[in-house]
């Protein structure tokens, strides 16, 4: 029965041979019915492809195989020929040899749209999905008509995280199946992780006319309203999508959140505890020991265990010198391993680090790091923010005191990347939301008087060759951080610098825990612990906070910045140099000539790079093959353009 089904499938896709000698007309051969043996003196390979196409249908697998292969022996040049064999192949399940065979159609004709359909569908089937999706978009490109591999694609890339890549093709399926909710809705999913929340928007509020009682719909709607900064909307969506699944961890999590940047801290600490049922990589650790519920210890050990980021790390160990300091207890804390050293040597009040995974066995109580405000119930008037409550290491604070010693000048530190290497879409996304590349930092480089000193480690140091000549920033050697610990060397210079200037990362929290001077970026919209429309924090009193106004733009916090820092060290800040670029015309003739030869150059790279993919394809492997078979589209694509060109200069 499986069989019979496939072949039927496979029976619709049967094409027929078309004339060489006109492209034009359809050539019809003889099919050989009872009355004729099915032997023919020399048959040609149109007798072949006939007698092979007409097995086909009739299920005749072998047959068909043995006549097309050959009708493809006796001329591999029609397209037709290769692919009706692969629909033998793959109907008689041989895959491989299917693949080849499409590869034969698509070689003698790049714009065969089914065979790139029959292909990329294959090559999907063994997980090849990027060569898949090179087919997908091949047989989509040749037949507009073709609407489901339009969705095949737009989730495909969304598997691969090329979320913008996939929204034309989101979009001409839903042109074409504007009811299908659940399409609409990834669709939206699709456009907000691909930067363009105002137009996810648009569908979400359609679709809640469609399903307002749909709780991911509501969730999602509320979720791109506070991605927009539009937090008091956004709490009502959140609320309905509670009233409609009480269970939902996501809404109750990003109301939590919702609720702390706003400075709600009684409702938003309790709302943030969801963070363990949300099914991420968060995951709860569990002990035979009870959580502590913040009674005084009277000499019992707590244990303390970090959870997220660094920075998180920085911001909250605070906590661990409030609780030594008035609950009467021995403190050990479970740190990630790059800040054991620091927090070991730097935080007094610890009584033991460890790593998180070599946590004792002996303690009474323990507590996640996060979770403290909430068992302590802190808000703005009880949090903890006496600062410092990070102290580096004397030793290296003054060795670094010595070696920056000649300079004289206002030292500012500078970071602009966070960790770029997290394992999900989202958080990568929020990373990058919040980084700056470097060279956005050239404007700070008017400014008089002032040295800049790196503090950027492991990641975005590759853009270090991207600065302006104008722009002096000091580096520090391969050994920096590496031979005292991490962020041992930093902190020391940290301790030595007038100001630190940087994006929302860990060395933002890890500065002003020092006591320096932190000026830090932050996006639109901000993490919740920045709250809104605010340049302080409760969270440190030398921290200075310079916002986006709107949501990407860093150039004006730049400049904005630039103007801070040259009133702070009481200099006039010298505008930059500009430079009005001046083009010489160009005669359109030399342009016409010069676009000729362009095509004639391309016309005879597409030859060679042809002639090359054909003597190649059957012995490459299919990455190769397709690497080749790309290069092939795009300088057809770039003739189109040139072609097009070089129409409207001869039409002028």
């Amino acid at each position: 029965m499986k069989q019979s089904l496939s072949l039927v499938a496979a029976l619709c896709l049967i094409v027929p041979l078309h004339g060489h000698l006109d492209d034009n007309q359809e050539i019809s051969f003889g099919i050989f019915g009872d009355d004729q043996s099915g032997i023919i003196d020399d048959p040609s390979y149109e007798d072949y492809f006939n007698r092979g196409t007409d097995a086909l249908r009739k299920g005749e697998l072998a047959t068909a195989i043995f006549n097309l292969e050959k009708s493809k022996k006796e001329n591999h040049l029609p397209p037709q020929t290769h692919f009706n064999l692969g629909i033998a192949y793959e109907t008689n399940g041989q895959i491989d040899e299917a693949i080849e065979a499409f590869k034969d159609a698509i070689l003698q004709r790049l714009d065969y749209p089914k065979a790139h359909h029959q292909l990329a569908k294959l090559l999907q089937r063994r997980g090849l999905i990027d060569q898949a999706i090179v087919h997908y978009e091949q047989a989509i490109k040749f037949d507009e008509n073709l609407i489901e591999p339009c969705l095949t694609v737009a989730r495909l890339l969304c598997e691969q995280e090329q979320f913008e890549d996939s929204l034309e093709y989101f979009d001409r399926y839903v042109q074409k199946n504007p009811t299908n909710v659940s399409v609409r809705f990834e669709y939206a999913n699709a456009l907000n992780t691909a930067y363009e929340p105002e137009k996810a928007l648009e569908f979400y509020m359609a679709l809640l006319q469609e399903r307002p009682n749909d709780a991911g719909i509501l969730y999602n709607t509320a979720y791109t309203l506070k991605k927009l900064g539009r937090i008091q909307e956004a709490m009502p969506y959140y609320e309905s999508a509670l009233k409609k699944n009480p269970n939902h961890a996501e809404a109750h999590f990003s109301l939590g959140l919702a609720y702390l940047v706003t400075g709600n801290f009684a409702q938003g600490w309790p709302e943030y505890e969801w963070r363990w049922q949300r099914n991420t990589q968060l995951a709860p650790r569990n002990f035979d020991k009870p959580v502590w519920d913040g009674s005084p210890l009277n000499g019992k050990t707590i244990l303390l265990h970090a959870e997220q980021g660094l920075g998180d790390t920085f911001q909250f160990i605070r906590y661990a010198k409030l609780i030594k300091e008035q609950y009467n207890g021995t403190v050990i804390f479970a740190s990630q391993r790059p800040l054991h050293t620091l927090l070991s040597r730097c935080c007094p009040y610890i009584d033991r680090v460890v790593t998180l995974d070599a946590i004792p066995a002996a303690f009474d109580v323990h507590a996640p790091l996060l979770s403290l405000p909430f068992i302590l119930k802190s808000d703005e008037q009880t949090m903890p923010r006496n600062i410092p409550y990070i102290t580096p290491d004397a030793s290296l604070v003054e060795e670094w005191k010595n070696k920056l010693s000649t300079d004289s000048q206002f030292k500012v530190g500078i970071c602009w990347q966070g960790n770029s290497k997290y394992s999900t879409p989202f958080l990568r996304s929020v990373v990058a939301a919040k980084s700056i590349a470097l060279k956005q930092f050239a404007p700070l480089s008017s400014v008089e008087n002032v040295t800049f000193y790196s503090l950027q480690k492991e990641n975005g140091t590759d853009q270090l060759s991207q600065l302006p000549d104008t722009f002096k920033l000091v580096t520090f050697g391969d050994d920096f951080d590496n031979g005292n610990g991490r962020f041992m060397d930093t902190a020391a210079v940290i301790k030595n610098l007038d100001l630190v200037i940087t994006i929302d990362t860990s060395i933002c929290h890890l500065a002003a825990a020092i006591g320096t001077p932190v000026w830090t970026f932050i996006p639109e919209p901000p993490d919740w612990r920045w709250m809104v429309e605010r340049a302080d924090t409760p969270w440190y009193p030398n921290m200075r906070l310079f916002r986006q106004k709107t949501s990407g733009d860093w150039d004006s916090v730049i400049a904005d910045i630039a103007t801070e820092l040259g009133s702070l060290i009481s200099q006039k800040r010298t505008p930059a140099s500009r430079i009005t670029p001046t083009f010489e015309p160009v005669e359109s003739t030399s342009l016409l000539t010069q676009l000729h030869k362009e095509h004639d150059q391309l016309t005879a790279q597409f030859k060679k790079r042809a002639q090359h993919l054909s003597s190649l394809h059957i012995a490459s492997d299919d990455a190769q093959f397709v690497a080749e078979l790309r290069k092939l589209y795009l300088i057809t694509e770039l003739q189109k353009n040139v072609d097009e060109k070089i129409s409207t200069l001869e039409g002028v």
